[in-house]
């Protein structure tokens, strides 16, 4: 996942990106002046996000190649949805993919991991091809996790915030800290030790925090602006400090592999890194010239002003999904693999074809935010790197998408051009409630 060596060459916007004070110790320095301020303007009021409450059974399929099917060494492939029994009685509430790991979380806010742990993304040692309990955590309640390739970020209940593994840049491993290679085991995360974190999301190798009155801070790898901000190629190391961005009264964070996204209260959207394929929704800048390559601070996506409410963004490698409060989903970004789930003619009608790619002969890209007809009712969205997945308030799951690694779970390595229905055997009379979705695998939580 982090080699980039197929993107396409970068064209730059002005790097002149306007930042808060420079990290979360920083922002306290100035916590006194914002008192005397806050009487003048509303402030946003995050709360701390939820866990799910429904208790389900696991079902995974896609390619495990590296364990993150938890289904043991002899069982590294899977066409269509497999329990995982080991983890029966665990009482799971949600299940979360990593580029090469999963992540399990109970009940009682304890978590099992399982898949690649070359970097420590399990937060444990021993066993990787089967679901194990991450220990040391005993002592705190945790209500989501959210999965870079190598790094794993936990939340709790009281918003204190952990993490463990490393980040990696195109060159490689580029560490977990300034001070620190590899957190091996789940520590609370030293720059919010202070700070009451509402909401995290994590890419392939940067992550992003939400606090509670509705600041964005965002860590990591940043060669593709991903992180909002300039960082010089010779000090790469210099992302892994937090800084917040120039955001206010944001309600709601999301990531794509390489780019970013933010929401504020009045439902506007903003975005920044990789567009190289418009999946940060941006196809023409204001003056009718093609966007960059690189979207350098948070922009606004104007093509879903007016939509309605916006409540979760996710996004893949290249291509992005929007679900509104109404249960329509909106796509953007490439189109060649059938990413998008939009009908050949909505593509055709809106694509842009770019010659000079390093991917393919032509750039096949959607930049405009458009719906997917074929879908409604959507609860929940999920995005792997070039495959996605859907859960409606009547319990059926739909994926699309690229499918040679089976992580469309339809028994075939065909490609989905738009959703199709999640079936098979071993799911028949289970209602979907959860979904995720990593590099070559997908998982559902469905009802017991």
């Amino acid at each position: 996942m982090c080699n980039i060596s197929n993107v396409a060459p970068l064209k730059r916007q002005n790097t002149d990106v306007e930042m808060t004070e420079a990290s979360p110790e920083a922002v306290k320095r100035t916590r006194s002046t914002e008192n005397a301020s806050s009487k003048r303007r509303q402030l946003t009021a995050n709360q701390i996000v939820k866990a799910p409450t429904a208790v389900g059974k696991v079902f995974v399929f896609g390619t495990g190649d590296t364990g993150q099917l938890g289904l043991g060494e002899d069982m590294l492939e899977r066409k269509r949805p497999m329990p995982l029994k080991v983890l029966d009685g665990e009482e799971i509430i949600d299940v979360v993919s990593g580029g090469m790991h999963s992540i399990a979380i109970t009940k009682e806010g304890k978590l099992w991991s399982w898949g690649c742990n070359d970097q420590r993304a399990l937060g444990r040692s021993g066993e990787e091809y089967e679901p194990a309990k991450v220990e040391n955590m005993d002592h705190v309640k945790i209500v989501k996790v959210a999965c870079c390739d190598s790094v794993t970020m936990a939340l709790s209940d009281e918003g204190q915030l952990y993490c463990w593994g490393t980040y990696r840049c195109a060159e490689g491993p580029l560490g977990f800290s300034r001070n620190k290679a590899v957190q091996e085991v789940p520590a609370i995360f030293e720059p919010f030790a202070k700070y009451v974190i509402a909401d995290i999301a994590a890419g392939t190798d940067h992550c992003l925090a939400l606090t509670k009155d509705g600041r964005v801070f965002v860590w990591g790898n940043g060669q593709q602006f991903q992180l909002g901000r300039r960082i010089m190629e010779r000090h790469l190391i210099n992302g892994l400090r937090p800084e917040a961005l120039n955001l206010k009264h944001i309600k709601l964070i999301g990531t794509g592999s390489y780019h970013s996204f933010a929401v504020s209260e009045d439902n506007t959207l903003y975005v920044w890194g990789l567009n190289n394929f418009q999946q940060c929704g941006l196809a023409v800048e204001d003056d009718n010239e093609p966007a960059a390559n690189v979207i350098t601070k948070p922009t606004i996506v104007e093509g879903l002003e007016g939509k309605g409410n916006i409540v979760a963004v996710q996004g893949g490698e290249h291509h992005s999904l929007v679900l509104m409060e109404d249960g329509s989903v909106y796509a953007f970004g490439r189109a060649d693999s059938n990413q998008l789930g939009l009908p050949t003619e909505l593509i055709d009608k809106n694509q842009t074809r770019e010659e000079g790619s390093e991917v393919s002969a032509f750039k096949r890209a959607v930049g405009i935010p458009t719906r997917i007809p074929s879908l409604d009712n959507v609860v929940q969205i999920a995005t792997g790197t070039n495959h996605s997945v859907a859960t409606t308030s009547s319990g059926k799951a739909y994926t699309w998408g690229f499918g040679e690694c089976y992580a469309l779970g339809n028994g075939s390595s065909d490609d989905e051009p738009i959703p199709t229905e999640l079936t098979g055997q071993k799911l028949e009379g289970h209602k979907v409630i959860r979904v995720s979705a990593g590099a070559q695998h997908s998982m559902v939580l469905a009802s017991i």
